[in-house]
């Protein structure tokens, strides 16, 4: 009496195998295209999202540019290393901007 039930809990099928495997796909066969909720931000957000990478565009090329500077003054010899750490702040800004910048592992 006891083995019935038992096995019943083991023995289980799924209903739905794709359901199973994670793929998306409609009742009608057709894939599910998910979008995220912002596809087409407002145009006053969309202003503001690139005034925002544009100056912090803007600081990475400046921090380029002074590491560079300090760099050569020593004809290499020195590394910068506060020079170094303003460009590495500066790309991870940057990065928080737009994610799809950042290095891919």
């Amino acid at each position: 009496m006891f083995a019935v039930p038992f096995l019943l809990v083991f023995l289980q099928v799924p209903a739905n195998p794709q359901r199973m495997e994670g793929s998306a796909v409609a009742r009608n066969g057709n894939p599910v295209v998910y979008e995220p909720a912002n596809a087409n931000p407002h145009p006053q957000v969309q202003k503001a999202q690139a005034a925002r990478f544009q100056a912090r565009f803007n600081n990475l090329v400046k921090a380029i540019e002074e590491f560079s500077i300090a760099f050569n003054r020593n004809h290499g010899q020195v590394w910068p290393h506060e020079k170094a750490k303003a460009l590495q702040k500066a790309m991870a800004e940057l990065q928080e901007v737009d994610p799809q910048l950042s290095a891919r592992k």
